[in-house]
Order: structure tokens, then C-alpha cells, then sequence
């Protein structure tokens, strides 16, 4: 019998050496759409069960015949129920609405199915292992648009393992960049501490990114054009070229702030990327272009046109209305004209609206539509070094605002051919993308100086 068992594990490191000498290793991250699908068919009839978005985020080695990977993912759901609710005698109309939310160290193993050089599906298991988890229970009384919230906290000990299988298609745009659409069913109940005529199973469609870390290892080019380049680097990123940044920010009395970001050069023209926060678990989608200098290269002004946008998601936001409420957007407009040589003068004006229009809040017209203006001064003192200083002025609905009216940043950055390093002090705290709008226009934070850093890498 251990003869048996030997010559099968010969033949199977003879078939595979080969092939595993010869991985890639690729970063996924993106948005898994869950649901749960409960035991017994009467509740899901009887329930709204719709999506709910998480995060997927995670690595994997890829082999001629295997795709292992490692992810932290969130799954759950969002659930719904009209119903009536009788008090002292009359029947008043209620909502019973609430989430789920779990998340996970999760591992996996797939088998490809190679379609072409740039298609691929794949099949195979998932098992993922519960760290937390919360749920929410929200009743509300529509004819009086009233409502009050329950939230229970959940522990890894209240869930099973979670398994079951998945499947989907990887699509690679080049050897560096793709996408990725998959399935999970899971097959195990999730809860422990229900009975099972109340417990459910993990659905999920999850739709990723992928970057190829081995393909963007081979080709590590210098940044030429120098002080041009030093110029450009802070707004769009080199044509087919991967950036990964990371800031932090510190203060008196104030938990740390961090931020993580993955950028991709589209075009010269045209930069996009992904950035999460640890503020409210906040996550920011982003594009910037300079397409609007082609109105004014006849004209021949000196100036450098580069349009900023931002979607920003906060997953842990407290919801008013639904979960729209997470959502915010920026629109920013740099205006950068350079002098002297090695100096660049900026001025940015700043629209940030906020989801949450629905409400009611006072004072009755509070600025959930904000404008801002930002100036800045960058100095080119060596090829390698700039030093930078901006401030932000709100400048609409000044005498409703409760934070305080403006904020500034001074800092220095270093560059190692394509590795940088950011040094700064600011009175801002938070880092994710429409900050602003909360530390100036909205919130109250105090006015003591905070430290930063932020270390960023080029793959061409």
C-alpha cells in the first residue's frame, strides 16, 4: 500500500514540477454581490433577499494546471420585508429591513481551462473561514418616516466553516492587466448557533481586477524628462504602467489613518484606480484625464488641464434612507501652470456632493452640494526632489458649516528612479476620497497638526 501511494506521488510531482516552476502571481481585488439563499424555501418567498456589495481582495499563484489563491472577501445580503404592526389597538404599516454582513480568510483552488492566450475558465472549491461579522435590523414606520436600528455584532465562533464551490472566466486585456467574473455557491450553513430550518447558505457574483505582479516585475524602466515627469507623476500615471501606493496619516488623541491604492495608465491621456480607507471601510474609484488640454493647445496658454473624478463608497456608514447613503462624488479641476523653470502654481476649484439628499436634517439647505477651491505651489528644488504646499478654502454656504473653513498640507517628496517618498505635515486628518467635504464643510475635527507619509511604486 505505501509502494501505491508512493508512485502516485512520483507521478505526480513528474507531471507538475515542471509546470509550477513556471507561476505567475497575480493580485486580485474588486466587489463580490452576495446573497443568501435560506434552508427553507417559505422564508426566501417570503423576504426581499437582494445583494449586498463587499470587498474582495487577495493573491494568487497561477500554474499550467492549478490556480491557487489566499483572499479577505465579505459576503452577506440585504433583506426586506413589508409588514403591519398593531399598537394599542391600530395597525400601523412597517418596513422590516436590515444586512448581513461576513467576512473572511478565504483560500481556494481552481482548475483552468485555457481558451486562448488572453480567455480563461476556471473551476473548483472555496473554503473560507469566518473573522467577524455584524447584523443589522432596521424597522421602520413609513407613514411617519421613522425608524429604528438594532445592530448585533457577530464573533468567528458563531460561524461554520464556509464551503462550497466556484467557477468563472478570466479575461486578460494584456500580460499584465484583466478582469475576472465569477460564481460561489456555498454548501455549508453559515451560522452555527441557528437551527437549521433558519439557516442559510453564501451566494455570491463577484467581479474582480487582476494585475500580473511576475509580468510587471520584468520590465523596470527609468522616468526620463525629469522634472516634467516629477511634474506629472502626482496626476497621471505612465501609459500602461501599474502604480501601488500607500499613506498613512497620525495625530494627538486621533487613531491612525492608512490608505492603500492601485492605479493603472490606461493611455498617457488617461489614469484610473482603486483606493480603500480605513475610515469607514471606504472605498474610492477614480479617473483623471488630461483630454481638456486639446481645447487649448491652439491657443498656446501655458497651462496643464487634468480632470480629477471620484466615486467613493463607505461600506460601514450609519444608512438613513438606504444604502445609496454611502455613496459620494468629487469632481476636481487642476489648473497647473509652470514658471521659472522649476516652479508649478496650481489652483483647483472642487464640487463634492454628498448622497444623502433625502434627508431631512437640519438646518433646512445644509451643503450636501459643496464647492472648494484649492491653490498649491510645487517646488523642483533637484530632479529627484520637490517640495509641495497646498491649501483648501471652502467657498459656498460658509455660514451653515460646521467644520472649520479651510485646511493645508506642506510636504516633500523623494524619488529613487521609480520608487517615491512623501513626508508631510497638515491640519487634514482622514485620507479617503472626498475628506474634504467632511473635515472643512461638515465635521468638527480639531485643528492640531498631523503627520504623514506615503511610499509609491511604478511597474512599467
Amino acid at each position: 500500500m505505501k509502494l501505491y501511494i508512493l508512485k502516485i506521488a512520483l507521478i505526480f510531482i513528474s507531471n507538475f514540477s515542471i509546470n509550477f516552476s513556471q507561476k505567475d502571481v497575480k493580485i486580485l481585488g474588486g466587489y463580490n454581490f452576495s446573497t443568501l439563499k435560506y434552508n427553507l424555501n417559505q422564508i426566501n418567498d417570503r423576504i426581499d433577499i437582494t445583494n449586498r456589495r463587499g470587498i474582495n481582495l487577495g493573491f494568487e499563484y497561477h500554474y499550467p494546471r492549478l490556480i491557487f489563491g489566499l483572499r479577505y472577501l465579505q459576503r452577506g445580503s440585504e433583506l426586506k420585508q413589508a409588514t403591519t404592526l398593531n399598537i394599542g389597538g391600530v395597525d400601523y404599516n412597517i418596513e422590516i429591513s436590515g444586512y448581513e454582513v461576513f467576512n473572511y480568510a478565504s483560500g481556494h483552488l481552481y482548475y483552468p481551462f485555457h481558451i486562448n492566450s488572453k480567455l480563461k475558465m476556471f473551476g473548483g472549491i472555496n473554503i473560507g473561514y469566518a473573522i467577524d461579522g455584524s447584523s443589522l435590523a432596521n424597522l421602520n414606520f413609513t407613514e411617519f418616516n421613522s425608524s429604528r436600528s438594532d445592530e448585533i455584532s457577530l464573533e468567528s465562533k458563531d460561524f461554520n466553516l464556509d464551503t462550497g464551490i466556484g467557477f468563472g472566466i478570466d479575461y486578460m486585456f494584456n500580460e499584465k492587466v484583466g478582469i475576472r467574473a465569477s460564481y460561489y455557491s456555498g454548501g455549508n450553513n453559515v451560522r452555527k448557533t441557528l437551527n437549521d430550518s433558519l439557516n442559510f447558505k453564501n451566494n455570491s457574483i463577484e467581479l474582480s481586477a487582476l494585475l500580473n505582479l511576475k509580468k510587471l516585475r520584468k520590465k523596470q524602466k527609468k522616468i526620463v524628462e525629469k522634472s516634467e515627469a516629477k511634474t506629472k507623476s502626482r496626476l497621471l500615471f505612465p501609459e500602461n504602467s501599474v502604480i501601488v501606493q500607500f499613506d498613512g496619516r497620525i495625530g494627538p488623541s486621533l487613531a491612525p489613518q492608512s490608505k492603500t491604492t492601485i492605479g493603472y495608465g490606461l493611455k498617457n491621456s488617461i489614469s484610473l484606480g482603486i483606493a480603500r480607507s480605513n475610515h469607514l471601510n471606504t472605498f474610492d474609484f477614480f479617473i483623471r484625464s488630461n483630454y481638456l488640454n486639446r481645447l487649448i493647445q491652439k491657443s498656446k496658454i501655458p497651462i496643464n488641464l487634468v480632470f480629477h473624478s471620484v466615486i467613493s463608497n463607505q461600506l460601514d456608514k450609519d444608512i438613513i434612507i438606504d444604502e445609496n447613503d454611502n455613496l459620494n462624488f468629487l469632481h476636481k479641476l487642476f489648473i497647473e501652470s509652470k514658471f521659472r523653470s522649476n516652479f508649478l502654481f496650481r489652483v483647483s476649484p472642487i464640487y463634492v456632493h454628498k448622497n444623502i439628499v433625502k434627508t431631512k436634517l437640519e438646518p433646512k439647505g445644509y451643503p450636501w452640494d459643496m464647492w472648494f477651491v484649492e491653490i498649491g505651489l510645487d517646488w523642483f528644488y533637484k530632479d529627484n526632489i520637490q517640495l509641495y504646499s497646498n491649501v483648501h478654502q471652502q467657498i459656498k454656504d460658509l455660514n451653515i458649516s460646521e467644520g472649520r473653513k479651510s485646511s493645508f498640507k506642506i510636504g516633500v517628496q523623494y524619488y529613487i528612479n521609480t520608487t517615491g517618498f512623501d513626508l508631510s505635515i497638515s491640519n487634514q486628518y482622514q485620507l479617503y476620497g472626498i475628506a474634504i467635504a467632511d473635515e472643512i464643510g461638515l465635521g468638527n475635527y480639531d485643528n492640531n497638526i498631523k503627520a504623514g507619509f506615503q511610499i509609491n511604486k511604478i511597474f512599467n
